[in-house]
């Protein structure tokens, strides 16, 4: 990462705040399962915090085995999960699409999305 001059520290950082604020944004109110959302989300992004990519790939599979449990025992906190492991992949994604960039193994196969916020944050423009 540091041949764009930003360490993996200031990319999740960048990936991590903007995160946060769109999901207090989103999940914004207490309607339906507005804060479970909110709470899951943040929780999610923080939890990546200073991790490495291989830090990340064990808290991705650890939060989608989680979700999955949720989901299958059909848990009143459900959406909390959903969120927490939904935003875990984001940042994995984002992540990923630097690490191939730069011929490494990615956490995920990173999406377009995630190349286009990866690019923004690293000041490529189209």
């Amino acid at each position: 990462m540091s041949q764009s001059g930003v360490t993996l520290e200031a990319f999740l950082t960048q990936v991590i705040d903007g995160g946060v604020a769109g999901a207090q944004a989103d999940y914004a109110g207490e309607s339906g399962n507005r804060r479970q959302m909110r709470e899951g989300a943040v929780r999610g992004f923080e939890e990546c915090r200073l991790k490495t990519p291989a830090e990340l790939a064990l808290l991705l599979a650890e939060v989608q085995e989680r979700r999955q449990k949720a989901y299958w025992e059909q848990a009143p906190d459900y959406w909390y999960w959903n969120c927490r492991a939904a935003e875990v992949e984001w940042v994995c994604n984002c992540v990923s699409a630097v690490l191939q960039n730069q011929g490494l193994p990615p956490i995920i196969t990173p999406t377009g999305r995630g190349y286009m916020r990866a690019a923004e944050i690293v000041g490529v423009s189209r």
